[in-house]
């Protein structure tokens, strides 16, 4: 698949809409969503993921959508909301507040846990509490899906997306530890297998996802990024642009 090329910043949500619309696609194509009734999405945000998902995931009873919705993802909240009740989701999507890390659930809740971008934003021993507290509220045989962008650049452009992440300020987020963009793929295996968990497979998502100076520029601005950054790094900008790395998924068990 060729890569969609944003020239302009109001191209953005567009493109940025239909590159859920395939990653949704490409999630539910992991599971056997006969065997699906309650699943939980970690890390739902402004619902991005969750509106695209929950439509493809035909015949699921109720879809919690779960989130922190603090410091900069705050406003996600009412932008997730104001998106199920348009979509007319109310009946099967559930919005719930809480931390991955203790979430509240019974154990043996849930037949799915699926997430995209989550563990970037837990530092490495809130992960392993959240993969802990995952394998608790899964049911016996239940799977977990999730997404990550991979943190080896493949080009220069890349490799500019991953430095301007860096620049992003954390002051909210619940990051104790070292900051990195992304776990790499050997590490999220070895803290699922430690976990307890099984049938633990990867697989790769590609974002196709390119911008241009303009459209690059208006992201970061999104994103909050320090455009000192920007200021820094304009020639290589102009030249490249931003892309998005692929995105690397990883599937388990609970045994």
């Amino acid at each position: 698949m060729s890569h969609t090329h944003i020239s302009k910043a109001s191209e953005i949500d567009a493109a940025t809409e239909k590159m859920y619309e395939r990653l949704a696609e490409f999630l539910v194509e992991q599971f056997d969503i006969s065997h699906v009734s309650i699943a939980l999405e970690a890390g739902s945000g402004g619902g991005q993921l969750t509106v695209p998902l929950v439509k493809k995931m035909s015949g699921i009873h109720k879809l919690i959508a779960y989130d922190s919705w603090t410091g900069p993802y705050g406003k996600d909240l009412s932008i997730l909301t104001h998106a199920i009740s348009r979509e007319g989701l109310n009946d099967i999507v559930e919005i719930v507040k809480g931390n991955v890390r203790q979430t509240g659930f019974a154990e043996d809740k849930v037949d799915l846990i699926v997430s995209n971008e989550l563990f970037c934003d837990l530092d490495r021993n809130s992960l392993k509490s959240a993969l802990r507290e995952f394998r608790r509220i899964l049911k016996s045989g239940g799977q977990m899906v999730h997404a990550e962008l991979d943190p080896e650049a493949e080009n220069r452009s890349q490799e500019l997306l991953i430095e301007a992440d860096l620049h992003y300020s954390l002051e909210s987020l619940p990051f104790e530890g070292e900051r990195w963009f992304s776990p790499t793929v050997e590490e999220l295996q070895v803290l699922m297998h430690e976990a307890g968990f099984t049938d633990i497979n990867v697989g790769y998502f590609r974002t196709n996802f390119r911008l241009s100076y303009e459209a690059a520029i208006e992201q970061l601005k999104r994103w909050s990024i320090d455009m000192a950054f920007a200021k820094k790094y304009e020639n290589d900008l102009m030249r490249y642009g931003l892309e998005f790395p692929k995105e690397h998924m990883i599937k388990c068990t609970k045994p």
